[in-house]
């Protein structure tokens, strides 16, 4: 598998945890509200806490490289 599909498919499924955590909790707190503005708000969340990929070429090999946006430490996946 290539290098870039890996981080594609890494990014996705931690947007997609995020996503589900923060809609169900905003869900649970305003239960009355309308279920497509806790979609955009929680849509919208998600988007600035999701981590952001770049992938690195050195000498031994690519490497995805994870920035949060909260930490400065960078996750290196091989």
């Amino acid at each position: 598998m290539k290098t870039s599909v890996k981080a594609s498919i890494y990014v996705f499924l931690i947007f997609l945890i995020t996503y589900l955590v923060i809609r169900f909790s905003i869900q649970a707190v305003f239960s009355d509200t309308n279920i497509y503005l806790i979609s955009a708000i929680s849509a919208g969340i998600t988007v600035v806490l999701s981590p952001q990929k770049r992938i690195v070429k050195k000498q031994s090999g690519d490497q995805i490289q994870l920035k949060w946006f909260f930490s400065k430490k960078v996750i290196i996946l091989k």
